[in-house]
């Protein structure tokens, strides 16, 4: 397998995507985290909780660098502050999704992108 390189800033805040996972700098290691296996993403400023099925991650990087290392078919950012995997939507409404047993706010502009990702039958 291929290490991918990134840019220099995503390089500081030490993320490397490699095949199907990142590696994240959580506390004092570096740990790898199956892209499947993340929920969804909830930003705090500069610090993200990645929350996955069976644990959350607090990490410190920009939800903007973190949104480049991500692939765009798989995940979408619903609100300012949320990024969500598509594949684990339950429902939704006009106002939040919900991911698991979580709700989780859409943006008024994001909504309808967001309907357009999801294989809707009318």
């Amino acid at each position: 397998m291929q290490v991918l390189k990134s840019e220099t800033a995503v390089i500081n805040d030490k993320i490397e995507q490699f095949d199907e996972s990142i590696f994240l700098n959580v506390g004092k290691q570096i740990q790898r985290i199956s892209l499947k296996s993340i929920q969804y993403i909830k930003g705090y400023g500069d610090y993200m909780k990645v929350q996955c099925q069976d644990r959350s991650h607090t990490v410190h990087i920009t939800m903007k660098n973190l949104v480049k290392m991500l692939p765009s078919s798989d995940f979408y950012r619903v609100h300012k502050s949320y990024l969500i995997r598509l594949d684990k939507i339950v429902s939704l409404t006009k106002s939040y999704v919900m991911v698991d047993k979580t709700q989780i706010p859409i943006s008024r502009n994001n909504k309808h992108e967001l309907l357009s990702l999801i294989p809707l039958v009318k």
